[in-house]
Parts: C-alpha cells; sequence; structure tokens
C-alpha cells in the first residue's frame, strides 16, 4: 500500500499508532501478489525492500493508509487530508491490454471522513469511513488529472493474542468512480480494437466492493505485517469491458522491516 506506495501503507496500516510527535524509520523486505489491474486474470508476485516510515504528530501520520493530514478532530468525527499512490502495473506484459499503453501509477488525494460507531471504550472500535479522492495519472513526473474515485466503507480495528500483541484491521465497502477513472483502466479507443477486444467506452458509477483484512506485530525491533485483499466486481458498470476478465481478484502480501531509529518529540 506501500512500496512506499499503498501495497505496504496496508501492510502498515495496522502498525501500532505512535505516540504524538513520535517517528519509526526502519528498512524491510516483502512479498506481494496482485493483479495486474482490478478485474485482470494476471497476476504477478514481487519481491520488494521497502522502507519502514511511521511518524504521528496532533496534524500529521504517516503510515496509516499512506500520508494524512488532520483537517478536523472532534470525539467521533475526524476529517482527514489524505494521499494515497497506486503501484506501476506490468500491463505491457498483460496478454488483454497487448498493444495498448501500458498503465502508469496513480495518485489519489482528497478528504476523508471518519465517524466512530460505538463507544471509545468497546473491545472493537468501529468507524464509518467516507474518503473522496481525485485520480492522478504520473507519467515520466508528468500528472494528468483522471476523475474522481469514492469508496465509503465499514472499517474495524481490534486487539488479539497474547497480551493483544497483534492488531487487526477490516474494512468493506463499495467503490464508485467517474467516467474517466473507469476510461483509464477498462477503457478501449477504437485504434486499439481487435475481434477478440472490441471498442468500449466506460461509464461512472458502481465500481464493485473492495475487503481488506491486515495484521501486524511488533517483535522487539522489528514489526511484521500481513494483508489480504478482495475485490469483488459483479454489478460494476464496466463489466462489459472486454478488458474485465474475472469478476474477483485477490491481493495479498506479508513484510517484515526492521526498526533502526525510534525517536519522540520531533
Amino acid at each position: 500500500m506501500t512500496l512506499r506506495i499503498p501495497l505496504l501503507a496496508l501492510l502498515l496500516s495496522t502498525a501500532a499508532l505512535a505516540e504524538p510527535s513520535q517517528l519509526d524509520l526502519g528498512i524491510g523486505l516483502s512479498a506481494i501478489s496482485l493483479p495486474d489491474y482490478r478485474g485482470s486474470d494476471e497476476q504477478r508476485s514481487y519481491l520488494l525492500p521497502v522502507p519502514y516510515i511511521s511518524y504521528r504528530s496532533d496534524k500529521i501520520e504517516i503510515s496509516r493508509a499512506g500520508l494524512r493530514g488532520k483537517l478536523f478532530d472532534s470525539e467521533r468525527a475526524e476529517l482527514d487530508l489524505s494521499l494515497n499512490i497506486t503501484p506501476p502495473s506490468h500491463s505491457k506484459d498483460n496478454a488483454a491490454r497487448a498493444g495498448m499503453p501500458r498503465l502508469s501509477p496513480t495518485l489519489e488525494a482528497g478528504p476523508s471522513l471518519k465517524y466512530r460507531l460505538n463507544a471509545q471504550d468497546a473491545a472493537v472500535r468501529w468507524d464509518l469511513v467516507l474518503p473522496l479522492r481525485a485520480a492522478f495519472v504520473v507519467d515520466d513526473w508528468r500528472t494528468r488529472y483522471i476523475g474522481t474515485v469514492l469508496n465509503p466503507k465499514l472499517a474495524a480495528e481490534w486487539r488479539a493474542g497474547e497480551d493483544e500483541v497483534w492488531r487487526l484491521a477490516w474494512s468493506g465497502g463499495a467503490l464508485v468512480g467517474s467516467r474517466k477513472q473507469h476510461e483509464y483502466f477498462y477503457g478501449v479507443d477504437a485504434e486499439f480494437a481487435r475481434p477478440d477486444r472490441p471498442a468500449y467506452q466506460a461509464h461512472s458509477g458502481y465500481a464493485g466492493l473492495q475487503t481488506t483484512f491486515s495484521a501486524s506485530r511488533e517483535i522487539g525491533d522489528y514489526w511484521l505485517g500481513v494483508f489480504l485483499r478482495a475485490d469483488q466486481l459483479d454489478g460494476a458498470r464496466f463489466a462489459a469491458s472486454p478488458l474485465l476478465k474475472q469478476k474477483t481478484t485477490l491481493s495479498g502480501g506479508i513484510a517484515l522491516a526492521w526498526r533502526f531509529y525510534r525517536g519522540t518529540g520531533l
């Protein structure tokens, strides 16, 4: 969530929350498996070195789903400014997209409203999360706007295991995308059409369900994290795209990081 892009961001999303103004730095190794894009029938596996970055102050937090700037906070409601980056795809090697432009990394930024649904002292924390992000293609340090993504979801966090050493998190919700956002991933221009890949123009609307589970724990100066994500695309507005090869895709990964610096008061 982050090669420090969102795959490890997903892994880091369950890292223990630091005290205000605390910075942790480290280095680690991750093994991840993910489809070339949501709905692709081709999966890639990667073994990658990754940095570990965890920082939290009153206004800024790094590692819970990327970079977050806190705009408003009350006992139950929290409004954040969030940033996320998706990893580059190996779409140039994807059979369904043969001859088409490769899919570049995308950057998403926008506000996210989180509302706590239960009591502060509950064993499991439940939140309603409403992120709305603008999406941009990042290609050779140039950006191009490709629409918006809305992802209303339920999220839960809790502790488990002896002495509650495991931090667990689950989230699930719908994705809704603009026409441009769907067109980038699932559209087929006439110049790239062929008998088994007809031209297709995507539309805005429902983009399927996404469920994520992650777990992490600290072991001395080490941090261990795992995640599993499932995307269900039945009924998506782009379901007729010839690039949508399967309705369910899975992503997963594991990471181990050594934290060589832990400081406070920054």
